[in-house]
Order: structure tokens, then C-alpha cells, then sequence
């Protein structure tokens, strides 16, 4: 017979551990009343009442055995192999412990192939016990979805194991060492007769009977010790999901007819055979009653009551109800004489609520005591004033849209036009007009025209006229007003005989002249994107690319200031280009520190910082107070941004990469009710027109 091994060390330990943890007196959940009633009042004695909650679950799963045939599946997962199924009733003991009984019916199976041992069984299992499941309440949160859990049991187990040792005709199964299986063993002297056949997988010898190792007629009965790990999900109207594996310790070796003490290649190894269970279910739980909740209550007499009425202290503050004007006192919370709370800076705040315990006599404090700032005030008065609670922006913005003109001050100043551009220029014409120091544009349509100096009156402009004649530059004197140029060569013609006797300043020569590229970019940009730069000189050139300037500068250091400067407000592309008497030169001449050789021929075109690129949606423009309903509405949008310009204040909604999640908002909020609602772009905090944005996202 073989040994049956019994209790292992590991099932010794989890039965007292299981034991240790459900009988522990330190998790009783009884407590003392901590209410008590003054001398001579008996409080009145309740039957708690006894609920059940039984819950039923059925579901299959897949049975995996682990013992002397198989290898432990090495050669195969677990999950792929025979199906049982589990019926179980279950109840819960305590909102973190379920206890209750369950069967198991299926098929335990492995086959064994090798050249030298080749076994196979399958064995019909039927089990049956209870078990407990804990769900670890006091460790998770509680408005949890899911819920892991831990399951521990005892179960008895019957079996009936057979192999399949002959085909469907009754011949007996040789397997050579060649790998094939023949009806005559490769040892015989008729092996030579011997045919190839095939395992029919049908499993007609009982284990127990062939008697193989000589164990005799044992019990094919066992107890084991399931344990689990699993996760439980509600899902509506008293039903559950339950996901889990359990393995299975048996006490017996002889599941799979194999142990220890069998012979030649069926001996196996040393321990008890297991099995596996994976398996979900869908469980029912049916909310019963067992008694209804009955209060026995003790009559009072006259003179109890009387002893209640003038006695009670229901808050425990020491404080008699009679005299207490503030009933109803959390427990341990220090009062006065009238049993309400200390407020020792007396802001209106009790002690134990009152997160600022000295505050200023006489100061705003909120609702936890603590004081209340100028610019805290502010917020909240603004909140008020819009009737909801939005973050109040302000920052400078190029106004567009329903807005009103912005009145520039008109005044009128005398500069010389050197050049105007409605086609391509050559960039020897670029390099002599970048050459002059107090160069920039002035746009007209689709006309850009070329500007130096600004004067106050007409003789300073002509004596500049002059100057840059002297440097082979042509020009001829305007007005600017409003910024618009004006014809005025009937006011200059008399004068230009007159400061054309006058002794001309010779110009400076050789003069370094050092600018910032904010970029060359093959479409034009939005003017909404260089607001604040009032030096902008814009050029197109011959090669199809269009160029920004910013700055002059006769020192590299100011101009390396500037161009950090530019970095930072997104253009990636920004750099320092350096020109001398009409031709561009390198920044070493400049007097600039290089790395590396620079080669003049080639300009790097800039880019823009794609990044802080964003499409809003402008929900409306409002002047004065917003209507309370609009506001309401804007703020169940939420991402609502407010701008406020001079005299108005625009309502911009979320931040989005493309065009058409933007254009997929705006239809949404049109359906809201805002159907002025359109799409802006948004440049590092400065608002452009959606189609430049779009401009901007096809710069290489």
C-alpha cells in the first residue's frame, strides 16, 4: 500500500492561519454603549435583528492538475484543459467575511509523453464543502468598483480515475523508443509483426482495478484544503461577476494512480497530489429576513421622567440640557458655562473647527477661521459680479471680431520712403535696406513700403533724404498719419532748394548694424502673432520666402538679449544676422564669439513653436454685467477663460490641437445656445484668426 502523506507543513499552516484569523477575539465587533443615562434610568434593551442575504452563484471553469504524471504542465498552460463547474450558496457573516458551501463537478486529465515515460489518465471528480471568502473591507476604499478577495475552505473530495491503455479493438498500447506506438512490444520476438497504431483517447481501464504497483483496493476519497485569490464586481439589480482560482491540497497521492512506491518508469515523486481551478460565475443574492426588528422598551415612571427632564445631559458636555444653549456638542470638544464650544479669538469659529486659532480681531475669516485676504475679496466680489464661479484673466490682446475700433491718437510725422514691394525683391536689394539702422514697414493693402526715421518736421526729413542719397539710397519725404503715407511734395519742393544749399552730415561709415531673424517662412504670418514688436520689418524675397526682422543694434551683447527675448515668446527659428554699408557680413566681424565656421550663403528659415499653438471656440462678447442664465450656462461648459479687454469682456472656451476638434466644440456649443460661436487660434496667449493658426500649422 502506499503512504498516504497526510497534513503537510503547508497545510498545517494555512489551517492555522485560517483558524487564527476567523476566530481571533481581537476582530469582534461587539462594543459598549457609550451613551449614558443619568443614575436610576436602565437603558432600554433591543433585539438586534438576524438578516440573511444568500447568495447563489453557478459558473464554469477549466481544471488543471498538478501531480506525479504531467510534469506540472511544462509542455502546456493550465488553461487550456478540462472544464468543471462550480455551484455555490453563500451569505455574508460580516461586511468583510462571506461564508458558505459550494460544489465542484469535471474532469481532471493529463497525458504524458516522452521516449521513456509515457502515462495518461483521466479522473471524474466530485467535491463538496464550505468555505470563506474576505475582501479585505478594511484596507480599501470603500466606494470601490471592484473588490479582490481571499478565499480559504474545506472540502471532500471522491474521484474515479481510469487510463487509456488499449485501442477500440481491445490491443494494448507498446511504445518504442522510436517514438511510434505498435500493438507487440519492441522486445518481442515477433516485434517484427508488430503494426502501427493509434490512441483512440477513450479511457477504459480503471486505475484502482489494473492494480499496476500493487496498491490494492484504496479509497478513491480524499479531503483537501482549497485556497483562492479572486475579484467580485456588483452589476446591477443583485447580481455579482466573480473572477478566481482556487488550488486544491489534497491528502492523497493516488489521484492520478502514480506515487512514490510505484514501479520502474511510473515511479513519481515525493507529495500529495493538487488540481487547479479557474473559473467566473455569476452569482444572485436574494435579500431575505430572518425576524423582524422588535424594541423592547422599559416603561418609565413620573418621576424618571421628571429626572430626564431636569437631569439629562444628552451631548455628555456637562452642561445640563436644561441650560445648554448649544445642544447636540460633538464629544470631547471643551465648552463654556452655556455648553457651547470656546472660540478663543471669537471669530465666530469654534476652536475645533478654526484652522487659524489667532486671528486678528475684527478680521474676514472664512468658513474654517482662517483670514481672508484684499485679493481673496476681490475674487469673491468678482465671482459675485459675474453670478458664478469663473477665473477672472486679464491680458493684453489684438482686438478682432465684433469689437469696437480701437482711436489711435492721430498724429502726423515726416519719414522718408525708401522703397515700397508689391512683387519679390533681390537680396542684394534686402542687405542695403537692412543696412539702415532706423528701417521698418509700413503696411498699406497689399503694399508694403519701406520707411526710415521719424520726424516732426519737414527740413530734418529732407536733411535725412539727403544723407541716404549721399549712400546711394533713394527716398523721398512723407507724411504718416494714422498710419497711412501721404503725398506731401508740394510742402517739401520749395524747402528741398533751400536744404539742398545745406551742408550735408557726412553718414557714418562702416557702421555694424546687428538685427534678430524672428524667421523666413514660406506663407506670410498673421500681424495678430507680433503685437508689441513696433520695429517689425517684413520682407519677401526673390526666393518665394517671406522674412522678419526685429531690433537694431550696434553691440552684440543688447542683441543677444533681444533675441532670448523673441525665443521665449515661441519663435524657435530666432536669429542674429549682422550688415555693414549695405552687405551682410558674418557675426565674427560683428564681434561676435563663434563655435564654428558661419556660412553667409545659407539662411536658416525660422519656425514657429507649434507647441503653444492652440484653437479656442469665442462663446460671446459681452460689456457690462453677463445675464445670470448666460453665465449659468457658460459655466456647465466649464474650461471657460474670460479676456477682458478695454471695454469688454470675451469668453473663450477650452484648448485644442487641431481645427477640427475645435470646429466639432463649436457645433456643440452653437446647439446650446450661442450661436454667434466661432473659432480663434491662440498663440502663446495672443488671439489670431483660426485660418493664420491654420497658416501656422503648415510651417514646415
Amino acid at each position: 500500500m502506499p503512504k498516504y502523506h497526510g497534513l503537510s507543513n503547508l497545510f498545517r499552516s494555512v489551517l492555522g492561519l485560517s483558524l487564527a484569523f476567523f476566530l481571533s477575539p481581537s476582530l469582534s465587533l461587539a462594543q459598549a454603549d457609550s451613551t449614558a443615562l443619568p443614575p436610576g434610568i436602565s437603558a432600554p434593551k433591543e433585539e438586534l435583528p438576524i438578516k440573511l442575504k444568500p447568495t447563489f452563484g453557478i459558473g464554469p471553469g477549466m481544471l488543471a492538475f498538478y501531480g506525479d504524471v504531467g510534469n506540472d504542465h511544462s509542455a502546456y498552460s493550465p488553461l487550456v484543459t478540462r472544464v468543471g463547474y462550480e455551484l455555490r450558496a453563500t451569505t455574508p457573516i460580516t461586511p468583510w467575511l462571506e461564508g458558505g458551501i459550494y460544489a465542484l463537478h469535471g474532469r481532471l486529465g493529463v497525458n504524458e509523453r516522452s521516449l521513456t515515460r509515457n502515462l495518461n489518465f483521466e479522473s471524474r471528480i466530485t467535491t463538496g464543502g464550505v468555505q470563506f471568502r474576505y475582501n479585505f473591507l478594511q484596507l480599501l476604499n470603500p466606494s470601490r468598483v471592484v473588490e479582490p478577495y481571499v478565499t480559504v475552505g474545506f472540502e471532500s473530495v471522491e474521484y474515479l480515475t481510469k487510463t487509456d491503455l488499449r485501442d477500440a479493438q481491445g490491443r494494448t498500447y507498446h511504445y518504442w523508443s522510436d517514438g511510434t506506438i505498435r500493438d507487440i512490444d519492441e522486445q518481442a520476438l515477433n516485434a517484427g509483426d508488430a503494426v502501427l497504431i493509434q490512441r483512440d483517447h477513450t479511457y477504459e481501464s480503471d486505475v484502482r482495478e489494473s492494480n499496476l504497483d500493487g496498491f490494492g483496493k484504496y479509497l478513491e476519497r480524499t479531503w483537501a484544503v482549497p485556497v483562492g485569490i479572486g475579484a467580485r464586481m456588483d452589476i446591477g439589480h443583485g447580481f455579482d461577476f466573480r473572477m478566481g482560482a482556487t488550488m486544491h491540497f489534497t491528502l492523497t497521492d493516488l489521484m492520478d494512480g502514480v506515487t512514490e512506491e510505484s514501479v520502474n518508469d511510473r515511479k513519481g515523486t515525493v507529495g500529495n497530489d493538487r488540481f487547479l481551478f479557474t473559473s467566473f460565475s455569476i452569482g444572485y443574492t436574494i435579500p431575505m429576513e430572518r425576524g423582524s426588528k422588535k424594541t423592547k422598551k422599559t416603561p418609565l415612571s413620573s418621576e424618571e421622567v421628571d429626572v430626564l427632564a431636569w437631569m439629562g445631559d444628552e451631548d455628555s458636555d456637562g452642561v445640563q440640557d436644561i441650560y445648554d444653549k448649544c445642544p447636540y456638542t460633538p464629544a470631547g470638544v471643551a465648552v463654556d458655562a452655556f455648553g457651547c464650544p470656546l472660540d478663543g479669538d471669537a471669530d465666530g469659529v469654534p476652536d475645533h473647527l478654526d484652522d487659524e486659532l489667532d486671528s486678528a480681531p475684527g478680521a474676514f475669516v472664512d468658513a474654517h477661521g482662517v483670514t481672508v485676504s484684499d485679493e481673496g475679496l476681490l475674487k469673491g466680489w468678482l465671482a459675485y459680479k459675474d453670478s458664478g464661479n469663473v477665473n477672472y484673466v486679464t491680458s493684453r490682446v489684438e482686438s478682432f471680431g465684433p469689437m469696437k475700433p480701437k482711436v489711435v491718437p492721430v498724429k502726423r510725422v515726416y519719414v522718408v520712403k525708401v522703397g515700397s514691394q508689391m512683387e519679390k525683391i533681390s537680396e542684394e536689394v534686402i542687405q542695403k535696406l537692412l543696412s539702415l539702422p532706423d528701417i521698418r514697414t509700413v503696411e498699406n493693402g497689399d503694399t508694403t513700403f519701406f520707411v526710415v526715421g521719424s520726424y516732426d518736421k519737414i527740413p530734418e526729413a529732407l536733411r535725412r533724404e539727403l544723407d541716404l542719397r549721399s549712400l546711394g539710397v533713394e527716398g523721398v519725404v512723407m507724411a504718416e498719419e494714422n498710419g497711412r503715407l501721404i503725398d506731401v511734395s508740394e510742402e517739401t519742393d520749395p524747402l528741398r532748394v533751400e536744404t539742398g544749399s545745406v551742408p550735408n552730415t557726412p553718414p557714418p561709415v562702416g557702421e555694424i548694424i546687428i538685427r534678430v531673424q524672428l524667421g523666413a517662412f514660406r506663407y506670410p504670418l498673421s500681424r495678430n502673432i507680433f503685437v508689441g514688436i513696433s520695429d517689425l520689418v517684413t520682407i519677401k524675397g526673390d526666393d518665394g520666402l517671406t522674412r522678419y526682422y526685429t531690433g537694431s543694434f550696434t553691440e552684440v551683447n543688447p542683441a543677444a538679449q533681444h533675441k532670448v527675448n523673441m525665443l521665449l515668446r515661441g519663435f524657435n527659428g530666432a536669429f542674429l544676422v549682422a550688415f555693414r554699408d549695405g552687405k551682410r557680413i558674418s557675426m565674427k566681424d560683428a564681434g561676435a564669439s563663434l563655435t564654428g565656421p558661419e556660412d553667409l550663403r545659407n539662411v536658416p528659415s525660422g519656425s514657429i513653436d507649434k507647441s503653444l499653438l492652440r484653437y479656442r471656440v469665442q462663446v460671446g462678447t459681452f460689456v457690462g454685467n453677463v445675464p445670470i442664465e448666460t453665465m449659468g450656462r457658460m459655466i456647465e461648459m466649464g474650461d471657460i477663460r474670460p479676456i477682458t479687454s478695454s471695454d469688454a469682456v470675451r469668453y473663450f472656451y477650452g484648448q485644442f490641437k487641431d481645427r477640427k476638434s475645435a470646429e466639432d466644440a463649436k457645433i456643440a456649443i452653437q446647439k446650446e445656445g450661442f450661436t454667434d460661436a466661432f473659432v480663434v487660434g491662440d498663440m502663446n496667449g495672443y488671439i489670431i484668426p483660426a485660418e493664420d493658426a491654420d497658416g501656422l500649422m503648415k510651417q514646415p
